[in-house]
Order: C-alpha cells, then structure tokens, then sequence
C-alpha cells in the first residue's frame, strides 16, 4: 500500500491517494481543493480510482469533489450516511465561505458503521466517529487509519459547528480509535501524521 498526501485548499485540508501497489486499484480520502499534482499521478501510474471517500462534509474536505467526479467519472463518491443534510446544504456545510464556491453533493454510496470496502487487495473498514460532524468517519486498512477531523495529532476536531457534540467526539475516540493497536499510523485531516499509541499517552482533550 502506497499512502501520498496532497494537502491544499484554504485550511491546508489533506488529501490522500492510496493504492494498492499490486493491482494499480486506488481510492481518494477528502478533496478539499482539486490538486493538480493528484490527478496527473493518478493518470501516469495508470491508476484505476475506485472511490473518493469524505470523512465529512464541510467546505474545506468536499470543495473539489466535483472536479475529481468530472475528470474520473468511473470512481464513486463515499460518505457516512448521517452526512447527507451536510453534504446537501451549502448553509451548513460552509463551503462557499470557505472556498468560495457553493457545493452541494449527493453520495453514490453511503456507508455505516462496520462496513466494508475492496480497493483491489485492500480492505477498508469504515469506523463510524460522530462528534466533529453527526456523520463523520474514518477508514482503517491495514496500519492505516484516516480520521479526518476527529482525531489530530495532540488535539481534537471543533465540536461549535452544526452537528457537532465534544461528548460524543470524545467517545468516538476513546471507544472506537483508542481500542485500535498502539502502533496504527493515524493521517488526519490536516497537519502531520501520528500514532494511536502517541495519542492515548499525549493527547490533553481526550
């Protein structure tokens, strides 16, 4: 598995292609701004892009979802199924004040907790993590785990937009993320990676 970060956007949102070396299958994990530097490796390894999956809906993880739909009109677009009033309201999802743009989505395949998914030799495990958002997830495959907004390194998702709840954050991380083996290697939505071990000794919000 090959894991590559092209973060942009006005927050600096990461977006990651990950492919599975073998069988050129890939998928895209959020797309807070179209990246030129992503979609042209995606054409010169030949890659086969399976889906673009949303750890959540606000404006700084979905504002170049359509671009990449266009361009790569084969992959489908994965969300947790609590995210559709987000992804569905250019009001609440803030997009447009973000990055300037107004985007409402709708899901080719909506996902729950426990629910799997196959990028070639990969297996992706959806883990429901409410609390930054009332759908956000994260996608585990391997040693991976992709957070988005839920779990930063030393620090936690904002819990003041719509949706939000700093209790039920605090539970997904603990009960879900916590329960994960200390050495899984944690890509979030924004700054630089970490460890599930690293986090349950030096987060302070958990």
């Amino acid at each position: 598995m090959l894991i590559r970060n092209f973060p942009g956007g006005g927050l600096n949102t990461n977006s990651y292609l990950i492919c599975d070396e073998e069988t050129k299958k890939a998928f895209i994990v959020d797309a807070g701004a179209y990246s030129e530097e992503l979609a042209a490796a995606a054409r010169r390894e030949n890659l086969s892009l399976s889906f673009l999956i949303l750890t959540h809906g606000h404006g700084d993880h979905i504002a170049g979802v359509k671009r990449y739909r266009s361009e790569f009109p084969e992959m489908k677009l994965v969300a947790g199924e609590d995210e559709k009033p987000l992804l569905s309201s250019p009001e609440l999802n803030h997009a447009e004040e973000i990055a300037g743009v107004k985007v409402t989505l709708d899901a080719d395949i909506y996902v729950r907790d426990g629910d799997v998914l196959e990028v070639g030799g990969l297996t992706l495990r959806i883990i429901a993590t409410p609390g930054h958002t009332l759908g956000g997830i994260s996608i585990l495959t391997g040693g991976a785990l992709f957070s988005g907004d839920t779990l930063f390194r030393a620090s936690i998702g904002r819990t003041d937009l719509w949706g939000g709840s700093l209790e039920s954050l605090k539970k997904s991380i603990k009960e879900k993320l916590f329960a994960l083996p200390d050495d899984v290697e944690v890509y979030p939505g924004h700054m630089e990676s970490t460890t599930i071990g690293f986090e349950k000794k030096n987060n302070p919000y958990v």
